[in-house]
């Protein structure tokens, strides 16, 4: 890659939506989140700019002018496009050492990414091998970093199968299950996507991933910038990217209700992105049994010569219907003052049968309430809560209000602190 390869259009992205160029110690700005930045995108494709490259060479009233946004906005959009000159040599720093950047304006991004996840597919990735491998039938493999002795067998066993059956593996290239996956089919000559969540510059040093790289055998990706290190919430993140690159993904080992590993499989069933499938052996962890039980389909020894294709196939055992009953109610809760005990029953029977309607007609599916609710979020966390007390003043389960924390987060609306965790708005 080289630094003049790249249209206008990416150039813009990678300057509004990455750090690359960005010297936090001088540059008082922040890059725009994968959701900020497609409504962003929205934005431009609705008005006279059109194009993400049409914005340089603009002043700051004709951006702000152009597509209709505060003052504060298009001052952020401005600094950010203004530092293309740093950018043009980190671009070639990267290049150098052989890693690629990609975007959303690039033919070569990862179609099945905008398709499943949409605004919440990132604007920006960094590679290091061949992208074609990308084009391969890919089978996601995903556990715990502490893996036992039966699940590391289990783990070669099915890097074995992955090649045997002609499919590539995906996976995160952490320690434990994803990199005894990876070394298992390289060992027997498959290919493998590693999209990890920390360092590629560090990642791509060790000898024995250059030569996996040289043989076209290894792709690594990655979402953040290649210099930055190991965060959760990059991980978290990766973790979706794993799935819906795949067409299908193993869980090896999962805790119950806690970790990442548990988070992405159970995000992947809410969302049916891929058939979720999930070993289960004597003494495997509660969380696998768990996650069958909410859909995955199991493999064990017994059957472990069932085909993957016949595996991807076999439909979810059933759908979990998740709605909270009084989730409507929300949009008038009033957070500085006692509310009513009878408003409080009006609320719920009306929102009981909101519940049966949806059952009954899952077009509400589309209705997103979080829209509706996070000024009231934002209201509740002047001060900070803890999560069972935001939980327990927004009348909801531990997993809505998670949810509903982690997008206002991800939106940059609230922050999270810790020492103890507490929630409070930016």
């Amino acid at each position: 890659m080289d630094y003049n390869d790249l249209s206008k259009d990416s150039l813009a992205i990678i300057l509004l939506c990455s750090n690359l160029a960005l010297d936090y110690k001088v540059d008082n700005i922040k890059p725009f989140t994968a959701i900020e930045y497609s409504k962003f995108a929205k934005i431009i494709l609705n008005s006279p700019i059109k194009r993400p490259g049409n914005l340089f060479q603009l002043s700051k009233d004709e951006i702000k002018s152009n597509l209709l946004i505060s003052d504060m906005e298009a001052e952020r959009v401005l600094k950010l496009l203004e530092k293309s000159g740093q950018l043009s040599f980190q671009l070639n720093e990267l290049s150098n050492i052989g890693i690629d950047v990609v975007t959303r304006a690039d033919s070569r991004y990862p179609k099945i990414l905008k398709e499943k996840l949409k605004e919440k597919c990132p604007p920006v990735l960094y590679c290091c091998g061949d992208l074609s491998i990308l084009q391969d039938n890919l089978i996601g493999v995903v556990g715990s970093r502490n893996i036992d002795v039966d699940g590391l067998e289990f783990t070669k066993k099915i890097a074995c199968k992955i090649v045997s059956e002609g499919f590539s593996l995906v996976s995160g290239g952490a320690k434990g299950v994803d990199s005894i996956a990876q070394d298992g089919v390289l060992d027997n000559g498959g290919r493998v996507v590693s999209f990890i969540a920390d360092s590629l510059i560090t990642r791509i040093k060790k000898k024995e991933i250059r030569q996996a790289i040289v043989n076209k055998k290894l792709l690594i990706i990655s979402a953040t910038n290649p210099k930055s290190g190991f965060t959760v919430y990059s991980a978290m993140d990766r973790n979706k990217y794993i799935y819906c690159l795949s067409k299908s993904t193993i869980v090896i080992s999962s805790d119950y209700n806690k970790g990442g590993t548990w988070a992405g499989a159970t995000e992947n069933l809410k969302n049916k992105w891929v058939t979720l499938i999930v070993r289960n052996d004597e003494m495997v962890p509660k969380g696998n049994i768990e996650l069958i039980k909410k859909g995955g389909i199991e493999i064990a020894s017994n059957n472990f010569d069932i085909p993957f294709i016949d595996l991807i196939e076999n439909k979810n055992k059933f759908e979990e219907y998740y709605y909270e009953g009084d989730l409507l109610s929300l949009v008038n809760i009033n957070v500085n003052n006692e509310t009513n005990n009878t408003e409080n029953k009006e609320s719920n029977q009306i929102c009981e049968k909101e519940n049966i309607k949806y059952k009954r007609n899952q077009d509400i599916t589309n209705f997103d309430v979080y829209y509706l609710i996070i000024d009231k979020i934002r209201e509740a966390l002047i001060n900070g809560l803890s999560l069972d007390e935001f939980r327990e003043l927004f009348n909801v389960n531990k997993k809505q209000a998670t949810e509903w924390l982690n997008r206002a987060i991800e939106d940059e609306k609230i922050k999270k602190l810790s020492n103890p965790v507490r929630y409070i708005t930016k």
